[in-house]
């Protein structure tokens, strides 16, 4: 089967289901899926009724599609489409099986796109429970997640892509940030395929070559997202300090204390955001 049947098939799957196609679509990171609960009469669909869907092995990542709006007082968001969880590249080591909910999200219409991560912070300014604005990314995954140009025989990617992250859309996150009165931190991400975390010298590189956060998500759908023609976002939660800047051993379950522990001011950063987000 192709790839583009496999998407056809999800297309096909999902279209029945729903009454209005969606215009921004959201990722939720580990511990971040209640955000989801915000949704005003959800049409939710389970990743696995879905054909050729990857499904996530992770847990806080439940593998749900939940289709509607955002209303608050006569503010109403555009339709809206939440991955509820997400597939890891190391869950498949299949970047198309990484990206396919993005290129789901395209081709139902959506034209924004919105990613939250759970990360590791690495900037010594930072603390656990910080929100940051990813302001740019390193991939040091060593994979290539860019679209191919099979335009020639030369294999060529789109170097004409200006930013990767939409000015105006980070501009909604810190205006957002600035209305609600939260501190938004500022910074770049690092991916790194894991699944472990990094020791203390991985964390003093990265530090030098200029991260401020790391985590094993969300450069691969912004990417694909923005080559696809979407203006994208992103948004990290620092879920704990990485290796060598914090006392005791990290674990997954330390991110999911930290996702609780910030839940309502991250979900009123998102709904801020997303509302702001018009045609």
């Amino acid at each position: 089967m192709t790839d583009n049947s496999r998407l056809e098939k999800a297309i096909t799957h999902i279209t029945s289901r729903i009454t209005q196609r969606p215009a921004v679509a959201v990722v939720l990171g580990s511990g971040l899926g209640d955000f989801a609960d915000r949704v005003v009469d959800p049409i939710e669909i389970t990743a696995s009724s879905i054909p050729s869907y990857p499904i996530s092995s992770v847990a806080g990542h439940e593998g749900k599609l939940i289709f509607g709006k955002l209303k608050t007082g006569t503010k109403e968001s555009l339709p809206l489409l939440i991955f509820k969880g997400r597939v890891h590249f190391f869950e498949t080591n299949d970047l198309k099986a990484t990206t396919f909910p993005i290129s789901v999200a395209k081709a139902l219409g959506a034209r924004f796109l919105l990613a939250t991560n759970a990360a590791g912070g690495i900037n010594p300014a930072f603390s656990e429970g910080d929100l940051m604005l990813i302001e740019d990314f390193m991939d040091l995954s060593f994979l290539n997640p860019h679209q191919e140009n099979h335009s020639s025989t030369t294999t060529l990617f789109h170097a004409s892509v200006p930013h990767y992250l939409d000015k105006q859309i980070s501009g909604y996150i810190t205006d957002a940030s600035a209305v609600l009165g939260i501190t938004l931190r500022r910074g770049t991400y690092c991916w790194l395929k894991g699944p472990s975390y990094e020791t203390k010298a991985e964390i003093e590189m990265l530090r030098r070559l200029g991260a401020d956060a790391v985590g094993m998500s969300t450069v691969p759908e912004v990417i694909l997202a923005t080559e696809l023609g979407m203006r994208t976002g992103a948004i990290s939660l620092i879920s704990n300090m990485a290796a060598g800047l914090s006392e005791g051993r990290l674990s997954h379950e330390e991110v999911a204390v930290a996702a609780g522990r910030v839940k309502e001011i991250f979900t009123a950063l998102l709904e801020e955001t997303i509302l702001r987000i018009k045609d």
